[in-house]
């Protein structure tokens, strides 16, 4: 989401369950998971109960209200809530719409409980950035730059599946290898300069991303693996058949991520676009 910015940054506060509401609390939401225990509805007085925005039950029994386990919580509560897009806009738009909003909890502690983690967390910009900001300097250029990565990733895998169609396991290596040293440099520099800008209102969250580089390092790796003990030529048409068909998959895997890619990383950050076309399917 676009953090609250200005006037507004201040006007997040919290408020636990069992205290009485307060005129100046403007609109309260609840911000647990579950009811707090032993009060009634018009005891609690919220306008909204969202429990989508509240840390995971796996989460929350693992910290156990523990001050030892601060730091970690509020890093992986961070995480869950920087996947979570869509409730994070209803609590911006509810304190657009109502000036005040106050989050409402249970936990005992004042200080280390999920609410007052939530309300730093929606002060904050993403990666410290202005989500609405155009793209720094830093960033200008970067997706001609990514764009042409993903056209030349492409093309390197069709490479490699025709030079195990003419039974050239050698060739199909050093292909896979100029490949694997290119997607390690792709993905390092779109983790190390573009995913701390992203916004909280992304398409999809920087973990999908992380996850998808991995998922492709990986399915990489296994092809090479697979080549690694091949003699150089590869003479039974079957056996060029069949790894022709392994290298498929992962021609399919990097054509979904640099979709999703475009789509959305890209135009999340306002890349402006101007990249070469990419190859067709071979």
């Amino acid at each position: 989401m676009n953090p609250p910015r200005g006037d507004l940054a201040s006007n997040l506060g919290i408020r636990r369950a069992h205290e009485p509401p307060d005129a100046d609390d403007g609109c309260r939401v609840l911000v647990d998971r579950l009811w707090p225990r032993g009060l009634r509805r018009e005891q609690v007085a919220v306008d909204l109960w969202l429990k989508d925005v509240a840390p995971s039950t796996a989460l929350r029994k693992w910290f156990a209200h523990d001050p030892d386990k601060w730091a970690e919580f509020v890093d992986r509560y961070r995480a869950e809530l920087d996947a979570n897009p869509q409730a994070l806009r209803r609590l911006e738009a509810l304190l657009r719409a109502h000036g005040r909003l106050t989050l409402v909890y249970a936990a005992l502690d004042p200080v280390h409980n999920h609410a007052a983690a939530l309300r730093e967390y929606l002060r904050q910009p993403a990666g410290g950035a202005d989500a609405s900001a155009a793209p720094g300097p830093q960033l200008e250029g970067l997706r001609e730059r990514l764009e042409g990565e993903h056209a030349r990733l492409l093309s390197l895998i069709d490479d490699a599946r025709l030079a195990l169609l003419r039974g050239d396991a050698q060739g199909a290596r050093q292909v896979l290898e100029a490949m694997a040293t290119l997607h390690a440099a792709h993905a390092h520099l779109e983790e190390a300069r573009l995913f701390p800008s992203l916004p909280r209102a992304a398409r999809w969250p920087r973990r999908t991303y992380e996850a998808e580089h991995e998922a492709l390092a990986q399915a990489l790796d296994a092809l090479r693996q697979r080549l690694r003990d091949l003699p150089a030529r590869i003479r039974p048409a079957r056996q060029r058949l069949e790894l022709i068909d392994a290298a498929l998959p992962l021609r399919h895997l990097l054509e979904h991520h640099f979709e999703r890619e475009e789509k959305g990383l890209f135009e999340d950050l306002g890349l402006s676009p101007g990249a070469p076309a990419r190859p067709a399917s071979r």
